[in-house]
């Protein structure tokens, strides 16, 4: 990667060996890495809103490292592109490709040619420009094509390829079937003065004879509905742009993404390239979501838009909380929220079925989010099946002992499947992922967070209320008063790590993060008063946090860091370590049980101590690599532990191996991911700017550099929680200046960063200041500044 080149150009000087290691354009639907070989430039069509299968799929899961070959667990892939330039002109010292994130915008240059290319940010577009200055030109062909056979029937899942052509346009479209679940694709090219041929039964070939300026232009469409004229709106886009130039196309496509990144600003600045690299894979990480956070449903982290070699995707087209939510921890101080729209959409709409998850799976009321299921949501058993299930799941009854009737129906969802199927193994009905219960609390307490910036009380009444009262019911039907009259949790995962657990630090960290906003949210909507009364119970009599030197965690092995600090939990039904993440942590992030506000020195002490403990930050501060996106760093940005925070981002930079164009094969083949998945980006602006509360759900506290590093200067433009626009900058370990605009109105809190401090602005009030924090009233639109005295 160029460090020569303009601030957010990502430049390669050679062509790259292997096509996952292109550079990426998308819009958020519909996205493509550019990459190359000698004599063409190559791109694969992705949309977000194509996927082989729904929850009701009858054949198995792909299993971790597939190709999907033995089952429809695919989604995204389209149709490929090839423009093809008659003689190798891609290569040796003449080579260059450029990614613009400023512009969005991808350029190859090699001998005599040159090709720059977008993906529209306001149509489903693909726009290419070759530039052919050859004295003897050998013109362009461009292949569209699919791959397999043109049709593959499954049991009953039918996918089919079809190739033809309208209105000068050559389309490839593609279709999935299975009972009532449809799916549908189409994606159309046209060459400016181009010919159109069938190339065998898999393409098609649009030929231009001439050199010169030649324009290209692909459009393609998704639906899940029969009734869908994919060929029409296909044909119908790229008739709209017909006779339009490169340049009028791309005027709309540069204003969004000039107002894109408007948005927020980040600065920073160290005597060694580290600051600067940090700074650029925040940029990064903020144009991989607005190129492929626009859609129906968020972006796969395995591949996300970007896949290349056909329906190769390791992981398959199911999504796991853990890696989904993260991508989106940033995108609120960035000031992107509105790209969390299809997070929030796709878990809203699964809820009902996650509703008869925790009927179906454990006997109780509320919603249980499986950490792992399809886009729409967990699998819904026939009511006979469902109760067997749940014999077994709860052990009950031994998993071996499930009817083959009731395990053919569980192929396909994760959840399911890994209970269902590994009867041999030793932990019996537990899995990675089988009795993870806490992920419906980490959607929900990001649904808090998005209405704490947004002020939007209609959004919080209709998505983020429903999501919180369900998962605090889920976990009020599930705990069991003990004889010591506590409330406890028994027999569940602390997230993928340990198995089996009771009372595990992750679901009590839930419980003390969420429930408290659901009793918040009820009280602001003046609804579910009974409702009310339980959780107040739950939190007034749920288990203390585990601790090292109780016996039940000494049993677990590995569980228990050191005797005066958190556990994972106490022993339960098996012991299952597989150490993968740092769970202890949980309490600070994402569910801020604790925050740099909370006065209360002894929870202090041990979350530091336990940040110098844990035991995947250590491995990879010692030069290790990780195969899991944990959010350690994150947590050390919490801890305030500014001057540790360079050293760790930079080696959990390295931990994942990074490619030149920024993304990481950490989780496998065709499994791609940035940065990797936002958790760099979330450290870094916590370290700049943090907006937390005392306890979950009381007023925040703005608190500017809370955890950076003195030898290191910066600048921000950041929005904290209650809609205020924040600057700032430090300089020689100084803050110099704190500046506040009030989008809401409202209280606004500020932590002082010096002794003394002068007021600038006309607050709505007495300004208040005491312990180090001032208090004033702000008018919508208001600006304000504090500054050392």
């Amino acid at each position: 990667m160029s460090q020569t080149g303009e601030k957010r150009d990502v430049i390669l000087r050679q062509p790259v060996e292997k096509s996952d290691e292109g550079l990426p354009i998308g819009n958020g639907r519909m996205g493509t890495l550019v990459w190359t070989a000698p004599e063409r430039v190559e791109f694969q069509v992705n949309r977000a809103d194509v996927f082989a299968a729904n929850r009701g799929h009858g054949l198995d899961q792909a299993a971790p490292m597939s190709s999907g070959e033995t089952t429809a667990d695919y989604c995204g892939a389209c149709a490929r592109v090839r423009v093809a330039l008659g003689g190798e002109v891609f290569c040796g010292e003449d080579f260059e490709q450029r990614l613009s994130m400023v512009d969005a915008e991808v350029g190859v240059f090699g001998r005599a040619v040159a090709v720059r290319c977008f993906v529209s940010a306001e149509r489903d577009l693909l726009v290419i420009e070759v530039d052919d200055r050859r004295q003897a030109s050998a013109g362009l062909t461009v292949e569209l094509s699919a791959w397999g056979p043109l049709e593959v029937c499954s049991g009953g899942h039918v996918a089919r390829w079809r190739l033809t052509e309208r209105d000068g346009c050559a389309l490839v479209l593609r279709s999935f079937e299975e009972g009532g679940y449809y799916c549908g694709s189409a994606v159309g090219a046209m060459v400016e003065g181009g010919s159109i041929e069938v190339v065998g039964d898999g393409g098609m070939r649009l030929a231009k004879a001439s050199g010169g300026k030649s324009l290209i232009v692909v459009a393609s469409a998704g639906s899940r509905s029969r009734e869908a004229d994919l060929t029409a709106t296909v044909v119908d886009l790229l008739g709209e742009v017909r006779g339009r130039s490169y340049d009028e196309l791309q005027i709309d496509h540069r204003r969004w993404w000039s107002a894109f990144w408007s948005r927020s600003e980040v600065s920073i600045a160290s005597e060694d390239p580290a600051a600067r690299r940090l700074e650029h894979l925040r940029d990064l990480h903020l144009y991989h979501l607005g190129s492929t956070s626009r859609g129906p449903v968020p972006p796969k982290w395995n591949g996300s838009l970007f896949v290349t070699e056909g329906d190769v995707r390791s992981w398959g087209s199911q999504y796991w909380v853990w890696t989904t939510e993260s991508l989106y921890f940033p995108l609120y101080a960035a000031d992107l929220i509105e790209l969390t729209e299809p997070f929030f959409r796709m878990y809203g709409d699964q809820l009902e079925a996650c509703r008869a998850a925790a009927r179906q799976r454990w006997g109780v009321g509320g919603a249980f989010f499986p950490e792992t299921n399809a886009f729409d949501g967990p699998t819904v058993l026939p009511d006979g099946a469902g109760c067997e299930f749940q014999e077994a799941y709860l052990g009950r009854k031994p998993v071996a002992a499930l009817s083959s009737e009731t395990k053919e129906l569980c192929r396909f969802d994760s959840s399911l499947r890994t209970v269902a199927w590994p009867a041999a193994q030793a932990e019996g009905r537990f899995s990675w992922i089988s009795h993870l219960v806490s992920s419906g609390c980490e959607v929900a307490i990001q649904a808090w967070w998005r209405y704490r910036y947004t002020g939007d009380v209609d959004w919080l009444g209709r998505v983020a209320y429903p999501l919180l009262r369900e998962t605090v019911e889920f976990y009020r039907g599930l705990v069991r008063e003990g004889a010591d009259g506590r409330l406890h949790v028994c027999g569940t995962n602390v997230h993928e790590a340990f198995w089996g657990v009771d009372d595990g630090i992750m679901d009590l960290a839930a419980i003390r993060g969420v429930a408290p906003l659901a009793i918040r949210v009820a009280e602001m909507l003046d609804t579910d008063r009974d409702l009310r009364a339980g959780w107040r119970d739950l939190l007034e009599r749920v288990a203390p946090y585990p601790m090292g030197c109780d016996a039940e965690s000494q049993a677990i092995e590995g569980g228990a860091l050191a005797e005066d600090v958190w556990s994972v939990g106490h022993l339960g039904a098996v012991c299952v370590n597989k150490l993968c993440e740092d769970v202890w942590l949980t309490p600070v992030f994402p569910f801020e049980d604790w925050t740099l506000e909370t006065d209360d020195p002894e929870t202090a002490r041990i979350v530091r101590k336990l940040v110098s403990l844990a035991p995947r930050l250590k491995s990879i501060l010692e030069g290790e690599h990780s195969n899991t996106a944990d959010r350690t760093p994150v947590a050390v940005a919490r801890a305030g532990l500014g001057e540790f925070l360079p050293e760790v981002l930079a080696r959990y930079d390295a931990a994942f191996s990074p490619m030149a164009n920024g993304m990481s094969r950490f989780e496998g083949h065709q499994a791609m991911s940035v940065e990797p998945l936002g958790i760099i980006t979330t450290a870094l602006q916590e370290g700049l700017l943090q907006s937390v509360s005392r306890r979950p759900g009381e007023l925040e506290a703005i608190r500017v550099f809370a955890a950076w590093p003195r030898r290191w200067d910066a600048s921000f433009r950041l929005l904290a929680r209650g809609g205020f626009v924040v600057r700032s900058s430090i300089s020689a370990g100084r803050v110099e200046f704190v500046e506040i605009e009030s989008r809401l109105g409202g209280t606004c809190r500020v932590r002082l960063p010096w002794e003394a401090y002068r007021f600038e602005g006309q607050a709505e009030g007495e300004v208040r200041c005491r312990g180090g924090l001032v208090e004033f009233e702000t008018r919508r639109g208001g600006r304000y500044r504090l500054a050392p005295a």
